[in-house]
């Protein structure tokens, strides 16, 4: 009798393995498309009409509803107001060199460094540069400060993207 329910055992165990492999494998594969499977076709290469809709991208597509008269000029309001405030901070931090005016001075840093990098309404060419001369800024006064590492080495990824050396 031990012995058939030690066989039973056995059978229902390999029965349930075999079901579990076939549902995980059978699960886990994909049908690749068919263009994909074409490996000899030549890919085309990237142009702007086929460009990511991102706020990196968006902004180099010609005739795209963000190129207004003002980024196209290189102008942005708020932009200015916000790096007016930082360089105000800045300076009032270099007077004083207290802990109050360092922490100040950082925020304003970051913001002026991320509305420009993130939401500014200005061309690539206007709005890295300055916002990679804040964030390395704010890398001075808090050299462990993450999100200024993070944006900094993503505008540094861009410019490389581009073949474009990092400007200082």
């Amino acid at each position: 009798m031990n012995h058939i329910i030690n066989q039973l055992k056995n059978n229902l165990f390999l029965a349930l393995l075999f079901t579990f492999a076939v549902i995980t494998f059978s699960s886990c594969t994909k049908e690749v498309p068919k263009e994909l499977l074409n490996t000899n076709k030549e890919q085309k290469p990237m142009t702007n009409q086929n460009m990511p809709d991102d706020s990196i991208h968006r902004n180099l597509k010609p005739g795209s509803d963000q190129m207004t008269d003002a980024n196209i000029e290189g102008s942005d309001k708020l932009a200015e107001t916000l790096s007016e405030d930082a360089d105000n901070a800045d300076v009032k931090y270099e007077k004083s060199k207290s802990d109050a005016d360092k922490k100040v001075c950082v925020e304003k840093q970051m913001e002026a460094a991320n509305y420009l990098m993130f939401q500014a309404d200005l061309p690539p060419k206007k709005k890295y540069r300055p916002a990679l001369k804040r964030y390395n800024r704010v890398l001075q006064l808090d050299p462990n400060n993450k999100e200024a590492v993070a944006n900094k080495q993503q505008i540094e990824d861009i410019y490389k993207s581009m073949g474009m050396p990092v400007p200082d």
